[in-house]
């Protein structure tokens, strides 16, 4: 049993949470404490539920203990205690026998670690068994929109027969060119072949369409374009199981970054110019989910010539930190709305109607963030390279127990 005194909700409301068999069991002003009970004094520091993030990758793409392990502990000192993992990784998930074989590792890990199932094999380009995969575990479908057009429309049908969500990143590659960054004056300047917005958006606007047939709940990944939004405002209006997510770094950097070919700012999608980046930030009332899109490659992969670079980014340690920073402590959004991108509506994408909120009867998985701590990011291999953010991961209780950082 633990009791969090003095916890400073989103809102700025303060009460005392008490904790009883991995639940929220109340939520009230000057709770007494009980018996035995562990008082954990949360004064002047907000207190919010885990953070859901339903955009993640292991290390270099491989599924092993190791890469689980660091992924977790890199998630709870972010203030996440509920993942998504994306199935782009080797072994490919695409067998009852190695969905098993992930969800015995994840099992042993401290924070909540999902896994979407992959739509088709990317070499084959042939479905693989989703029904089978969704009915052993995997918690949604992952779809390129590039895919063939015919397995998509499958895909579509077998996530609306077992109510599961598509998470598609939207992406023709064909537009691209070979493009490793942002196409704008930078890439330009940089001697670099470069990204069209118009790879995105093309993608975006056939998904689109094609959720009209189906009426399936959609994941609109990582978008990184002013116009992929307004399409889906507007698609929106029909569709009501559409929704948005953007990454953190996409609001909270631009191509400017890639100056000195800084292969730490080389990311899929690419960061836009201050244009884009400006108009993402003005549409975050619309946006449903925020996330760390986190993607960590080795030195070894980034540590070359800009084009031979790994695309990727691991920055899921500061990942609370850096929402509350740019978006919070700017003033650009309060702290409730923050709380509503990185918790409460990607646990309702998830269909995980026991996370997300601060309410009694919710599972107890807490984060204790203290604003006045602040920090200087002195790390070269992280786009956030001598940054300084404000705020800081404290404390975080999963299921109840307190897990060390």
């Amino acid at each position: 049993m633990i009791l969090i005194k003095n916890a400073k909700l989103s809102d700025e409301n303060i009460c005392d949470i008490l904790i009883e068999n991995g639940k929220i069991a109340k939520v009230s002003k000057e709770i007494e404490l009980p018996k035995n009970g562990r008082v954990i004094d949360a004064k002047e520091c907000f207190v919010l539920p885990g953070l859901v993030d339903l955009n993640v990758r292991l290390a270099n793409s491989k599924l092993n203990s190791d890469s689980l392990s660091k992924l977790t502990l890199s998630s709870l000192k972010g203030g996440v205690t509920t993942s998504v993992i994306m199935p782009d990784f080797t072994p490919r998930l695409d067998s009852p026998t190695l969905l098993e074989h992930f969800k015995i590792k994840a099992q042993m890990q401290k924070a909540s670690l999902h896994v979407a199932a992959p739509l088709a094999n990317e070499e084959t380009q042939k479905l693989n068994n989703i029904a089978t995969l969704l009915n052993n575990g995997a918690s949604a479908i992952w779809a390129t929109s590039s895919v063939n057009a015919n397995i998509l429309k499958r895909g579509f049908q077998y996530a609306r027969m077992k109510k599961a969500p598509i998470f598609c990143r939207c992406d023709e590659p064909n537009l691209n060119d070979n493009g490793v960054m942002h196409e704008g004056e930078v890439s330009a300047r940089l001697g670099l072949p470069g990204i069209s917005k118009f790879s995105e958006t093309s993608e975006v606007a056939k998904i689109a369409e094609l959720s009209l047939m189906n009426n399936t709940k959609i994941i609109f990944q990582t978008l990184s374009t002013k116009r992929s939004l307004e399409i889906l405002k507007e698609i929106k209006k029909i569709n009501k199981n559409i929704y948005t997510e953007v990454s953190i770094h996409h609001l909270c950097k631009n191509d400017e970054s890639c100056d000195g070919f800084n292969t730490y700012a080389k990311i899929l999608p690419p960061l836009r110019d201050e244009e884009e980046r400006q108009a993402l930030l003005s549409e975050l009332q619309n946006i449903d989910a925020l996330t760390s899109a986190h993607s960590p490659s080795s030195v070894v992969n980034k540590d070359v010539a800009f084009e031979n670079a790994a695309f990727g980014i691991g920055s899921l340690e500061e990942y609370l930190s850096l929402c509350y920073t740019y978006l919070v402590k700017s003033k650009i959004i309060t702290m409730s709305r923050l709380e509503e991108l990185c918790c409460t509506n990607p646990a309702f994408i998830l269909a995980q109607d026991a996370i997300g909120k601060i309410e009694e009867g919710y599972n107890a998985d807490i984060v204790i963030f203290d604003e006045k701590i602040s920090f200087k990011i002195e790390n070269k291999t992280s786009l956030y390279n001598q940054d300084t953010l404000f705020g800081k991961v404290i404390k975080v209780i999963k299921d109840g127990e307190v897990v060390e950082l």
